[in-house]
Formats: C-alpha cells, structure tokens, sequence
C-alpha cells in the first residue's frame, strides 16, 4: 500500500483529500490495483472529519470504529476475489433524514421522529450492497423542510467557500454539501423536495443531481413529501455524479457523448430570472453565449405555471408531513420545532382534503404540461439559485436579508412541481480570474422525466468545455 496518510497538509496535520486531482473512478481503480486499501481511505476521511468538522459541522454524526470496521470487510471481500464494482471502497455520507442501521436519525430536529422515519431503506442498503462505507451521517435543515440550510437547535453548517463570513450552506441537505466540497467525503446522499439537493450545491459550487421520481427509492427517509421527495447524489464534478448514478441503477456502460452543438435550450426566463443577483444574471448569460458559440440553438421560454408553485407546494408538501406525524402529535410538537420550519408546515392545517386532492391533480396536469416543452427543447436551462451565498446572521428571522433567503428555492421548486429531473453545475468559473474571484453559482439543467441520464450527459458536455472550478481551500479554517 502507498500509505495516502503519509500526504500530509501542513495545517494541523490535515491530510490531503484522497480525491484531490483525481476522481472517483481513478481512486476506484488505485483500490483495484493495490495501490491502497478501502481502510486507509476511510481513516483519511475521518482524521480530515476530526480536524475540520469542528469549524465546518458538516457532520451530526460519525462512528470511526463501525466505519473502519466495515472498510476492513470491504478489503476482505476484494482480497478474496469479490468485486461490487466501481463504488467498492468509497466511503459516502448520508444525510441525516435517511435510517442507516447502527446510526441515530434525528432529522435535524430535537423531536423524537426516527419511527416515522422508519428502518434502513433500499438506497442505503444498495450503496452498502455496492461496497460503501458509510461514514457518518449529514447535518439537515429540520425534516428537510428549508432551502437556506439553517438549523437553529441542531447547528448550520458553514459553507467552506468562505472562511471569514459564515453564509449559508443552501438546504435541505446542507451537511451532505459541505462534507462533499470541502473534501470530508467522497460523494454524499441528499433529498430533493424543493431543491434540496440541487440548492447547496449550488451555494457550495459542486454538482448535485434531482432524479426523476421513482428513479430511487424513498423508503428509510422521513416522508416530508411523497407525492415530490427525490433522494440524489451529491459530487464534486459531473463525472463522478455519472459514475454514482450510472454504477446505482445498473447501467455501466457509457453513452455516447452528447453533442452540445446538435442540441436547442430553452432558456427560463420570468419567473426563473426575478430577483437574480447580478452575478448570477452575468454568470447566466454568459453559459448561454457559450452555448450558443458551441453551435446549440437557445431560444428565450416564459413557463407561466411555475408560478403555481407558491400556492402548490404548500398545500401538498404542508399536507403530507402533517400527516406524517398525525394531526394531535404534529399539533403537540410544532411549538419545538424551528420557528421557520413549524411556521411553514403549519400552513398545512389550513388545507382542506378538497383543496389537497385539487393540489394533487393540478400536479398531475403539470406535468403533462412541462412534458410538452421537451418536443421542442432537449432541456430548460436556469440559474439554479437566484442568489449567491447569504450571510447567516443577516438570513435568520428578523435579519435584513431574510425575506431574500427564502427565496432559494424559487427556481427549483417548480421541477419537483413539473415532475421532472435535473441537475446543478457549478459556472462561477466564468466570472473568476486573476483579479475577481466570486462565489460559487449554479445552473439548472432540467430535462424530461426519466431523462435523468440525459441531463447528466448534457452537464458533463459542459463540464467538458468550460472545466470544473476549484474547490475551497479548507486549509484556510485552520
């Protein structure tokens, strides 16, 4: 074995990341080759989890005994000739509305609600299934429910794009974000009901995928929303969410390398460009004009019914996670919960069983309707945040920037109200050079239902083209 912990940081005796300057099919392969074991990758990752979870808090929970344990399995299994394929010695973090056995879920709340949550599910148990080792498990908004990533009784994560102000890490799966961009893992598991994976890896600069529903399984995951919960991976560039997703659903072998100059966009405008930061906006029009000098056709697309998503989403999502709990316990408990969380379930005690079920079929009719715009465009392109990452202090009730942090998961939500997939590419590349260096920024590509790998496809095109920006240097917290 090379001994990866021989690379040594000079800070704190942080050691290097084992996926700096590599990916995971590369590092895959180095466990293949002898070159190091699933052990001493998990054991880098938990002494980069000792050193800077303390400043960063990516993590609510970590057992280095049970991870190790199961890392020098994963070494026996191979030694004697097994194989699970590319994600064998990974190690993953999980995001802390998902039942992994032997592991306490709290779903970011001080309210006991594991029981809901219910047993271990067939996503953890497939990642274990593929060789996974799963390190820990992952701060979250309470019960998923918020797009800023902040956790008034359970902590927020500190997005490791800037070391002096404490901004927001983007929601619901903040922890999974954080741990993934500043190298405390190697890929991480989020939900996605209203952008929850696709929102922090934006404001984190990383990829983050919003499958189709249905495309992975729910069951093990607190149930905020099943008529919209996504669960998705979580990865630093787009070839690694391919490899995740790709190596998850069974299906190998690559596809043909999609051809940005064959394909149309249609590029979201109102309401998708509201309120844009100028950042954004600039970052924006310059991926289009990118594309365009690719030779992709971009033609300007209004969607009026993603409006529908104010009066939607509460009445469905509002619905669902009462009755989650039952009507008396939620009543009981809400008055524990985080004042932004309780407020907003709350609203579901004003929607009646007629105006749930019209919710539910308006959404049905959606998405039919979003489908129809994909025979015309091979996908719809937006900004994935309106904003760049918030100050923390100035985003909590009462800050000046409150009302404005709310509004993260404008672009988002409607794909989950459409019924559609996408995935967030990090593009404040564009913007970023010897003299300015911006915070990170994500596009949407959003593609058809079950045209997730498309829409990854597309991402890792682009990728291709304009490069992956550099992570954060966490040495800085140090």
């Amino acid at each position: 074995m090379l001994g990866y912990k021989l690379m040594i940081n000079s800070d704190k005796n942080l050691p290097n990341d084992p996926l700096t300057g590599s990916s995971i099919k590369e590092l895959g392969n180095k466990f293949r080759n002898g070159l190091v074991s699933c052990k001493e990758i998990t054991s880098i990752y938990y002494e980069r989890i000792k050193i800077l979870n303390p400043y960063l808090n990516a993590y609510i929970y970590t057992d280095e005994i049970q991870g190790l344990t199961w890392a020098d399995g994963i070494d026996k299994l191979f030694s004697c000739g097994v194989d699970l394929g590319p994600l064998m010695g990974i190690p993953v973090a999980i995001k802390d509305i998902c039942s992994v056995n032997e592991m306490p879920t709290t779903n970011g709340s001080q309210i006991s609600s594991d029981d809901i949550t219910g047993p271990e599910g067939n996503l953890v148990k497939r990642l274990k299934s593929l060789g996974c080792v799963i390190l820990g498990k992952t701060h979250t908004v309470e019960f998923a429910l918020g797009a800023t990533g902040l956790n008034k009784y359970k902590g927020t994560p500190t997005n490791p794009c800037d070391e002096k102000i404490h901004r927001m890490p983007g929601g619901s799966s903040s922890g999974s974000a954080v741990a993934v961009a500043s190298g405390l893992a190697a890929f991480a598991i989020g939900t996605d009901t209203g952008g929850s994976v696709r929102i922090p890896a934006s404001l984190n600069g990383i990829v983050g995928l919003k499958t189709t529903k249905n495309r992975w399984p729910t069951d093990g995951i607190f149930p905020l929303s099943p008529t919209l919960d996504t669960p998705g991976p979580i990865a630093r560039n787009v070839k690694d969410t391919k490899l995740i997703f790709n190596t998850y659903n069974g299906t190998i072998i690559d596809q043909k390398p999609i051809k940005l100059d064959c394909m149309t966009f249609g590029k979201l405008k109102e309401p998708f460009t509201s309120n844009l930061d100028p950042e954004v906006e600039e970052a924006y029009e310059i991926v289009c004009s990118k594309l365009q000098e690719l030779g992709a056709n971009i033609e300007e697309v209004i969607i009026p019914e993603a409006n529908e998503k104010v009066t939607l989403f509460p009445s469905i999502v509002g619905s669902e996670i009462i009755s989650a709990f039952g009507k008396d316990r939620f009543i009981k408990n809400v008055s524990k919960m985080d004042p932004v969380t309780g407020n907003r379930a709350k609203l579901g005690l004003n929607v009646s069983s007629f105006e749930y079920i019209e919710a539910i079929n308006r959404h049905l009719e959606l998405k039919e309707i979003a489908s129809s715009y994909f025979s015309k465009y091979d996908a719809l392109i937006s900004p994935t945040t309106v904003m760049q990452a918030l100050e923390v202090d100035k985003s909590t009730i009462g800050g000046e920037l409150h009302e404005r942090s709310l509004l993260a998961s404008a672009n988002t939500q409607p794909v989950n109200i459409f019924g559609l997939c996408g995935i967030s590419f990090p593009i404040h590349n564009l913007l970023n050079n010897k003299n300015r260096k911006t915070l990170p920024i994500g596009l949407q590509i959003i593609c058809d239902k079950n045209e997730d790998e498309k829409a990854v496809e597309i991402a890792l095109a682009l990728e291709n083209y304009i490069g992956e920006p550099q992570l954060p240097d966490v040495s800085k917290f140090l």
